[in-house]
């Protein structure tokens, strides 16, 4: 019975070759060195052309790429695991701001490329040794809202006020410009997961995915520390609108990374709950304290709202021994009570009576003059972010912002009643599969794993108690935490027979197919 835990590969050679033919002779490595040493001396010479004509820092990007690419050609888990790494900074200074003078919506989409045609090339060479995951129906079937809700809003795009464009709410009004921003962009989220599905069903242990996902969540949230303290002079001004834009350097609002290092918390503390080795419950203990820190630091309520959902349910969920969590919980507590900054930004505007001021200026200034335009195109919608041609846009009776700061209204404007429908199946969908890679990858002993599958059932659960005030439930950057969990979801499961197999030979059972 071949590897449970292994990748299928191509059928062993025949026993009747000699061993001496198998094998390559040992005359052949003092050749391999050669070539080898050539290689280095090329790559050396190459790097020292190119700090002369590109400077220290980009020559140094451009030959790590090229480090990277060479790698991930032999094998595309390498431009895999950088994908995962780098697919959350794509709207970030770090990468939009672009390195050696290239995107980084083309830097990540480079690396994608080049996982998928390592993929192909692996293919062609041996169509037994890459195992492909099985995306269901109802996922397709959100992928195809998606698209139709971009291309069906690319023909109004014209229709944006030339007022958003001036106050910066939209850089571009041209159709191919709008497509960049709702379809290309966006495009890069579903390829992200596809790709981590490609990663959990050939990795040697999925568990290992855990790796690039979290580490990136928690660099993300140590940023969002180091630039809050450095944008603001004392503690108590981080409470006010003004110093929350100190955070705007790093490329996003206050209340996105709010939003995005929640659903990494929600994977990292849901981990912590299940994991058995003491080391991993160390790392994920330190991940989920960096997270939270960087959670308060953005001072966003529907952030404090969005961590209090994942503690909560972090600790129904939490099976045998949690002294951790409640740990963290506490000292999530007493660092909240403790912060006048904290106390302030969180009770902004509770008790007042006036829901519209409590709300800052959403029900009044937005949803109101909105929802009337939802009976214009009720079935189909008018296109993905139709406030912005929308006709109180026109007439300026609401805020100039570019969404609705509601999920749930923003789908019926943009996709009506057919795409909301097929959205909440698949979230449906989601939910149940998620959980299922959960209680597959519990049999199996991967405690990690299963917490980590676990969290990502969290990430609906937080994406519709967020989705009231803010976000979006089309693939966006706030939630590719939560892509990046389905999709290797979906790549474990379609490891499915080797686990099986797995777990009758544990039980000293033989396996479907295997000779009693």
């Amino acid at each position: 019975m071949s590897d449970p835990i292994l990748p299928p590969l191509s059928p062993p050679p025949s026993p009747s070759i000699p061993a001496a033919v198998a094998c390559p002779p040992a005359a052949a490595r003092p050749a391999e060195s050669v070539l080898v040493y050539l290689a280095c001396l090329g790559a050396a010479l190459a790097v020292g052309m190119a700090c002369g004509l590109l400077g220290g820092v980009r020559a140094a990007a451009v030959f790590g790429a090229g480090v990277l690419a060479l790698l991930g050609m032999r094998d595309f888990r390498v431009l895999a695991v950088a994908a995962a790494f780098l697919l959350p900074y794509v709207p970030t200074w770090f990468l939009s701001e672009g390195v050696a003078g290239v995107s980084g919506q083309r830097i990540v989409g480079l690396v994608m490329l080049l996982a998928l045609v390592s993929v192909a090339c692996g293919h062609a060479l041996d169509p037994w040794r890459i195992r492909y995951p099985r995306w269901r129906p109802a996922f397709l079937a959100y992928v195809a809202v998606f698209v139709f809700a971009a291309l069906n809003g690319a023909g109004s795009a014209s229709a944006i006020p030339e007022y958003f464009r001036v106050l910066e709410v939209v850089r571009e009004t041209t159709p191919l410009g709008y497509l960049r921003v709702s379809l290309f962009a966006p495009a890069l989220i579903i390829a992200g997961c596809a790709i981590a599905g490609l990663l959990a069903a050939n990795v040697h242990d999925p568990r290992w995915i855990l790796l690039p996902v979290l580490s990136s969540a928690v660099l993300l949230a140590a940023l969002v520390c180091v630039f809050a303290l450095l944008g603001a002079s004392a503690g108590a001004d981080l409470a006010q609108q003004e110093s929350r834009r100190s955070l705007s350097v790093l490329g996003l609002h206050a209340n996105e990374l709010g939003l995005l290092l929640n659903m990494a918390l929600a994977l990292a503390i849901c981990a912590l709950g299940t994991s058995r080795r003491a080391v991993a419950r160390i790392a994920l203990a330190l991940a989920c304290l960096v997270l939270m820190a960087g959670i308060l630091m953005t001072f966003s309520r529907g952030a404090f709202l969005g961590l209090a959902v994942v503690i909560l349910y972090a600790l129904a969920t939490a099976r045998g021994r949690s002294w951790l969590l409640w740990g963290l919980v506490a000292l999530a507590l007493v660092v909240a009570l403790s912060s006048d900054s904290l106390a302030q930004r969180a009770l902004h505007g509770v008790g007042g009576g006036d829901l519209d001021f409590l709300s800052s200026g959403r029900i009044d200034a937005i949803w109101l003059p909105l929802i009337p335009e939802i009976l214009d195109h009720p079935i189909l919608g008018a296109g993905h972010a139709s406030i912005l041609w929308s006709q109180a846009a026109q007439a300026r009776t609401i805020l100039p912002v570019s969404h609705p700061h509601s999920a749930y209204l923003a789908s019926l404007l943009d996709v009506g009643i057919v795409g909301s429908v097929l959205t909440a199946l698949f979230f449906a969908h989601a939910w149940r599969l998620l959980r299922r890679a959960a209680r597959q990858a519990a049999r199996l002993a991967q405690g990690a794993l299963a917490g980590f599958f676990g969290g990502g059932a969290a990430c609906i659960l937080l994406l519709l108690v967020q989705g009231l005030t803010d976000d979006s439930f089309m693939p966006a950057f706030t939630h590719v935490y939560f892509w990046l969990c389905y999709g290797a979801a979906v790549g474990t499961l379609a490891r499915a027979p080797s686990a099986q197999a797995a777990g009758a030979t544990a039980r000293g059972r033989p396996a479907a197919g295997e000779a009693s």
